[in-house]
């Protein structure tokens, strides 16, 4: 592990994109004094976060987010379904 790879910058880099999803890999290595590669490192490689439109999200969903997804997902063809009775026999 780099000196600059430390638990410290980690805390400190999580709580920044947490502050900012907007916030840019130069900013961060500004912010932190650290070389933009190695901010870079930080966040791809050991955060394992990505942007998507302009904003930081995380790569891999946690097992709470799936399962959460999941109920989401089911729940429409339930919903869809119920109201398509409704819609069709006024119940």
């Amino acid at each position: 592990m780099l000196t600059s790879t430390t638990d410290a910058n980690v805390g400190k880099l999580v709580d920044m994109i947490r502050a900012n999803r907007r916030i840019t890999i130069d900013e961060v290595a500004e912010e932190l004094g650290i070389s933009h590669e190695r901010a870079q490192n930080i966040i791809h490689d050991i955060l394992r976060y990505r942007k998507v439109s302009s904003r930081w999200v995380l790569r891999q969903l946690t097992l709470d987010t799936q399962k959460q997804r999941m109920a989401v997902s089911l729940e429409h063809p339930r919903a869809l379904h119920e109201d398509a009775i409704t819609f069709c026999f006024g119940l």
